[in-house]
């Protein structure tokens, strides 16, 4: 089977997250907000409430209780609704999906809040293309692994397919195979015998070398 994140994978919405992190703390010093970009770049994949936890926490050296966090995700997801609704598919993403759904059994996996990573799937027309939807919680590590004893899978014969270096770990944690997503190889976040793509116009060519 064919495990898929959804933001950089399926939908050209990581960086709009990303930024959309970053604009809720675009007032904070010069020097904290930098701080701020440079984390959001080397984490992808991990559910909001991890990454505000250590903003707040680790890099503005607040404390930051559940009510802080809550709002912060409120906000969060105000202002990247619309926008997701609206952002591009990943070039090559659609095509493949229909061609492979019903022949090789699909399913998404994200840290996004699962009843809202449904939302947008259906709201997209992509509920079709997948045998499930998953979000969080839980972490993407203990989501893979549930996914495979539900379905029976042999952790060999799965394929997680992400751009983060959380999903290569979640797929190195459960013994799957992977294929990373990097618009920019020379900035992948993989180590360097992982294979990836540019995109899903090269996935097919990637899974027959996994």
């Amino acid at each position: 089977m064919l495990v898929f994140d959804f933001d950089g994978v399926i939908l050209d919405s990581a960086t709009l997250k990303r930024q959309a992190f970053a604009d809720l703390y675009r007032d904070e010093a010069p020097e904290q907000y930098r701080a701020v970009l440079a984390y959001l770049g080397r984490r992808g994949g991990q559910p909001r409430e991890v990454k505000f936890r250590h903003i707040e926490g680790q890099i503005l050296g607040r404390e930051a209780g559940e009510g802080r966090i809550r709002e912060l995700c409120a906000r969060f997801k105000a202002s990247v609704e619309q926008r997701l609704l609206q952002a591009p598919a990943i070039p090559g993403a659609l095509e493949f999906l229909s061609r492979w759904a019903g022949v090789r059994p699909l399913y998404l996996l994200s840290a996004t809040p699962e009843a809202e990573l449904r939302s947008i799937v259906r709201q997209r027309g992509l509920t079709p293309f997948f045998e499930e939807v998953l979000g969080s919680p839980p972490d993407k590590v203990t989501g893979l692994r549930y996914l495979l004893a539900r379905r029976g899978q042999a952790a060999r014969e799965t394929v997680m397919i992400g751009d983060s270096y959380n999903d290569y770990r979640a797929a190195r944690s459960n013994g799957t195979r992977f294929v990373g997503v990097s618009a920019d190889p020379g900035a992948s976040p993989f180590p360097g015998d992982v294979i990836t793509v540019r995109d899903l116009h090269g996935l097919e060519a990637a899974l027959r070398q996994a």
